[in-house]
């Protein structure tokens, strides 16, 4: 029986795993499922955590193992220490070499913390669990300013298309949000907040209508904003640039820099940059049997969980066409997200503009905020495998 290994239980991991179950008999294939969480934590909704509300967190693990055994596929609880393409062997910390004949990678991107002198995790974040909680706490506490700060992302020269910033869309969702909580809580004058990107514009991936109207946004509820970062350190309080004066903070809410995944770089799988080499149909350029899904490919930008979604369909699709001596499609993206405003609203953005399109459809209102809070509790629901999938 044909052996396929999925490494990753996340967004691409889970949308592999639900396509694969999809397309094929059981009999067809022995899946096996590679993680070290039995539970997924839904990054898209840490944002509310964040925004001082941490207890939030809780509702929003969701149970993977459970998910991929009711389908009958192999759940291996395990970290993941190197990729053998020769051998078709993964190898693991605490299991004996997991053989494949095919293999998707979709084990995400590493945060890139130490490439920011005086930069960590302890400086706050929003994109895990327990980053998202530290948030939440502090800012129930008084103070005075706070910074939502952006790291860069790391690409190959040849990379395209090209983004500055690692993900800019939560640090705007949480200071839309905290500025809504701030002003019901009677606490939001005489407090600082601004936004710190590398990019030149807000939403750098979405198109210039969504760009302005965050632009507008950000004005009207005297959010401030520092475009082109160039960092130089970070310390208690400040962050330093190489081109301009500190900003001061007392409280500080990081995306961090990325910059690709070290699983790649130890397995000589990556392009140089700690990225996986995929062609349009999410195969390693290298190894015709090995796909990358999601934020660990050079092609997933931006790093949105619906562009993984959308990856692992075209990779599974892909390797469907090839045992059924069809025609596989190739992957085209497009960006589809709706940012949290606060007060019951929502920014929807769907735009091919980054790919070199001409399309870009806003809306702004409640009904994009539902939409979202709907996609949110549909995929906890259904764990990730839902009756739509994109």
């Amino acid at each position: 029986m044909h052996k396929v290994v999925i490494l990753g239980a996340r967004f691409g991991g889970s949308a592999t795993a639900y396509w694969l179950h999809n397309l094929f008999r059981r009999r067809h294939l022995d899946i096996t499922v590679v993680d070290q969480w039995t539970m997924m934590t839904y990054r898209p909704a840490l944002v509310t955590a964040a925004a001082a509300h941490p207890r939030l967190a809780d509702n929003w693990h969701i149970a993977m193992q459970r998910r991929c055994e009711q389908a009958g596929q192999r759940f291996v609880r395990d970290s993941i220490f190197r990729i053998d393409p020769q051998k078709q062997q993964v190898h693991l910390a605490s299991h004996p070499p997991l053989p494949y004949d095919t293999l998707f990678v979709a084990t995400g991107s590493d945060p890139g913390w130490q490439t920011i002198p005086g930069l960590g995790a302890d400086s706050g974040g929003v994109c895990e669990d327990y980053l998202a909680r530290q948030t939440g706490d502090h800012v129930q506490r008084p103070f005075r300013s706070i910074a939502f700060a952006i790291g860069p992302l790391a690409q190959a020269p040849q990379d395209r298309p090209r983004v500055s910033g690692s993900l800019d869309l939560p640090a705007f969702e949480v200071s839309f949000l905290l500025d809504a909580w701030l002003r019901k809580q009677g606490r939001r004058s005489g407090v600082t907040m601004t936004v710190v990107t590398p990019a030149p514009v807000p939403g750098e991936a979405f198109g210039p209508k969504s760009s302005a109207f965050l632009l507008r946004e950000l004005s009207r509820r005297h959010i401030d904003l520092i475009t082109n970062a160039r960092y130089a350190r970070v310390e208690s309080g400040a962050i330093h640039f190489a081109d301009r004066k500190p900003l001061y903070a007392e409280k500080m809410m990081w995306v961090p820099p990325y910059h690709g995944s070290k699983l790649l770089r130890v397995s000589g799988l990556d392009d140089g940059y700690g990225w996986f080499p995929a062609d349009q149909y999410g195969v390693h350029r290298e190894w015709p049997n090995i796909y990358g899904v999601g934020d660990v490919s050079s092609t997933a930008l931006p790093k949105l969980g619906h562009i993984a979604m959308m990856q692992a369909r075209t990779a599974v699709h892909h390797f469907y066409a090839l045992q059924r001596h069809g025609t596989p499609t190739p992957f085209r993206p497009y960006v589809l997200h709706v940012v949290w405003l606060g007060r019951g609203k929502g920014m929807l953005t769907m735009s091919n503009w980054l790919y070199g399109g001409g399309r870009e459809l806003m809306h702004v209102g409640v009904s994009s905020a539902l939409a979202k809070a709907a996609f949110d509790y549909g995929y906890k629901v259904f764990s990730g495998w839902m009756p739509v999938m994109p």
